[in-house]
C-alpha cells in the first residue's frame, strides 16, 4: 500500500519527456558526473562545462550522492531518465522509512498514518515539481531510515544510511544533525546504554565515509564566493514566513519565494498535518499514555522547526551566523512535516480497540485527497530528449546556471561563454593545449583557477579568475591538472580508511578470518 500511495505523488515522472521546475540543472549535474567517472576523477570535485564553460569546483560543496547514483543509472536510462529517476526514487523511499519508523513506535496502523502524512507533505511537492530541489527531496527520503536505524541501533543500517544523508545535501545535514543526535542520545539512555559502543561506531563511521566530501565541503568554503549564497533574495531577513502561510492559506503557485507577495511558493505545513499536531500534544495531559513523554518530545521539535520559519526566531538566526546558509526559514518546514507525520501516529495510540484502524483509514484518505493535487509540475515538455537538453542554447543556459553559486574566490561573474581556443582539449580535471609561439607569451586558458590546479609552466591569475600561463617561444605542448589539496588528501584518507574498517568489520561477521 505504501508503494502505491507513493505511486500516486510520481505519476508525472512517468509522463515521456522531462517536467518544468525552479532548479533546471539536473540532467547537467548529471552530465558532469558522467564526465569525471570517465576520467577516474574520484571522488569528483571539479566540473569543466559550468561556470558558463570556464568550469568550476560544484561537487566540492554541492551535495554529491544523488549525482553518482544519477550517473550510474545514466548508462541504462540516459541523462533525462536518470534525472526523472532520482527525483522518484525519495518519494518512494521517504514513506516506507517513516513507516517503518512509527510501525516501531507506535504500531502498525499508526505506522501507516505516519507514512502517508509523510508521503502527501506539500512540501515534498514543492521540493520535486515546483523547486527541482534534487538533493533536499533525497535527503527526506533518507532521513526517516537514519532515525529508524538510530532506535534499533542497527549498525549497518544506521552507518550507510547516515552517509548517504550526509552526501546528499548541506542544508538538510546543518539543520536535521541535531535532531539525530539528541534522538540517538535519548533512545541510548532509554536502553540503559546498551550497544552504544556499536552506536557510535556507526555514527563515527557513517561521518567517515562521508568525509571525502564533508570536510572539504566545510574547510574550502572560504576558497569560493560564499556571499553569494546569502545574497538579496537568498538572504534570510526576506524569507520569513507569516502564520497564515503555515497554517490556513492552501493557495499553490510556480513561482519563486516572495512570502510578502501573493505571487509566491507555498509554505504550508499541510492539512491534516497540523491539525494532528496540535490533537497529539493537546491529549499528552488528558489522556494517560506510555509514550505521551515522546510526544512531549516530538512536539517540541515541531514547534521549534515552524517557530524557525517565523520572524520571531530572527534572533536566533542573528545569533547562529552559520543559519545564513540555510537561506529559507521555510526550510525548517522539513522538520515540521517530519514530526507532524509521528505525532499523527502517536495520535492514533490514544485509541483501543478497532479505532486506530478506522482512524488511520481517514488519515490516509483526507492527507491524499487534500494535498494529491499538488504533486504535479506547471509544464510537460514531451519533446525533451538528452540530445535536446545537452545541446544548443539548452546546454549554453545549463553552463550558466547557478553561476555564482560557487564561484571561485578568486573570479569575477563571466558575461559570456567562454572561447575554446584551437587545438585545446578539455577534460574534467585535466586539459590540454598545444601551441607554436613566435615569441615569449603569456596565454591565458578557459579554465577559472582554484587551489588545485597546477600546470607544466608558471601559472598566474589572468582575466576574470582565469589560468594564465607564460609560455616561451617555440613549440609546446601545455598541460593542467587537477589535484588535491592537503584537506582533500585527509578527508578522501579518511573515507578509505573507514570504508575498509567497515570492510573488515564484515569480513570478521561472516567469519572469513579464524
Amino acid at each position: 500500500m505504501i508503494v502505491g500511495l507513493s505511486l500516486l505523488t510520481a505519476w508525472p515522472l512517468f509522463v515521456p519527456g522531462y517536467f518544468s521546475h525552479h532548479d533546471d540543472l539536473q540532467v547537467m549535474r548529471i552530465f558532469e558526473m558522467r564526465k569525471c567517472f570517465s576520467d577516474f576523477q574520484i571522488p569528483c570535485r571539479w566540473v569543466p562545462d559550468m561556470g558558463y564553460g570556464n568550469g568550476y569546483p560544484l561537487f566540492n560543496f554541492y551535495g554529491v550522492f544523488p549525482y553518482y547514483l544519477g550517473a550510474i543509472v545514466s548508462f541504462v536510462l540516459g541523462y533525462v531518465g536518470a534525472a526523472k529517476f532520482l527525483f522518484f526514487l525519495p518519494l518512494i523511499l521517504g514513506g516506507f522509512g517513516m513507516y517503518l519508523l512509527a510501525k516501531e513506535l507506535f504500531g502498525k496502523y499508526p505506522g501507516l498514518a505516519a507514512a502517508v502524512l509523510y508521503i502527501f507533505a506539500p512540501y515534498r511537492a514543492l521540493d520535486t515539481y515546483v523547486r527541482g530541489a534534487l538533493g533536499e527531496s533525497f535527503a527526506l527520503g533518507i532521513i526517516p531510515f537514519v532515525f529508524y536505524f538510530a532506535y534499533k541501533r542497527n549498525f549497518w543500517g544506521l552507518t550507510l544510511t547516515l552517509f548517504v544523508f550526509l552526501t546528499s545535501h548541506n542544508i538538510m545535514t546543518l539543520i536535521f544533525t541535531l535532531f539525530v543526535i539528541v534522538w540517538t542520545l535519548y533512545w541510548l539512555y532509554k536502553g540503559k546504554w546498551k550497544e552504544a559502543k556499536k552506536t557510535f561506531a556507526a555514527l563515527i563511521l557513517g561521518f567517515g565515509l562521508a568525509a571525502f566530501f564533508i570536510l572539504p565541503a566545510f574547510f574550502e568554503k572560504n576558497l569560493v564566493q560564499t556571499e553569494a549564497l546569502t545574497r538579496a533574495e537568498l538572504d534570510f531577513r526576506s524569507q520569513f514566513v507569516k502564520v497564515s502561510q503555515l497554517f490556513t492559506d492552501r493557495s499553490w503557485n510556480y513561482s519563486g519565494s516572495a512570502p510578502l507577495s501573493s505571487d509566491t511558493i507555498s509554505y504550508q505545513i499541510g492539512w491534516p498535518h497540523w491539525w494532528l499536531a496540535i490533537l497529539a500534544i493537546g491529549t499528552v495531559f488528558v489522556v494517560k499514555n506510555k509514550k505521551r513523554f515522546l510526544a512531549g518530545v516530538l512536539f517540541l521539535a515541531f514547534a521549534l522547526a515552524v517557530f524557525m520559519t517565523h520572524n520571531k526566531s530572527a534572533f536566533v538566526w542573528e545569533i547562529l551566523k552559520i543559519l545564513s546558509f540555510v537561506q529559507f526559514p521555510w526550510r525548517f518546514l522539513s522538520i515540521a512535516i517530519f514530526f507532524a507525520s509521528l505525532l499523527g501516529a502517536y495520535f492514533l495510540t490514544l485509541f483501543k480497540g478497532g479505532l486506530p484502524k478506522i482512524l488511520s483509514v481517514l488519515i490516509v484518505v483526507l492527507a491524499a485527497a487534500l494535498n494529491w493535487r499538488y504533486f504535479k509540475p506547471e509544464h510537460f515538455y514531451n519533446e525533451v530528449t538528452d540530445q535536446v537538453k545537452l545541446s544548443g542554447q539548452s546546454f549554453v543556459d545549463q553552463q550558466k546556471g547557478a553561476l555564482l553559486d560557487y564561484l571561485p574566490k578568486t573570479a569575477v561573474e563571466p558575461r559570456e561563454l567562454a572561447v575554446m581556443p584551437e587545438n585545446f582539449t578539455l577534460w574534467s580535471n585535466h586539459w590540454e593545449l598545444k601551441v607554436n609561439l613566435d615569441t615569449d607569451s603569456v596565454i591565458e586558458v578557459p579554465v577559472f583557477d582554484f587551489p588545485g590546479w597546477t600546470v607544466n609552466y608558471p601559472k598566474s591569475l589572468g582575466t576574470i579568475g582565469r589560468i594564465a600561463v607564460a609560455v616561451p617561444k617555440g613549440e609546446h605542448a601545455i598541460i593542467g591538472r587537477f589535484k588535491n589539496t592537503p584537506i582533500r588528501t585527509i578527508a578522501n584518507a579518511i573515507s578509505v580508511i573507514s570504508f575498509l574498517s567497515l570492510a573488515l568489520i564484515y569480513a570478521k561477521s561472516r567469519k572469513v578470518f579464524k
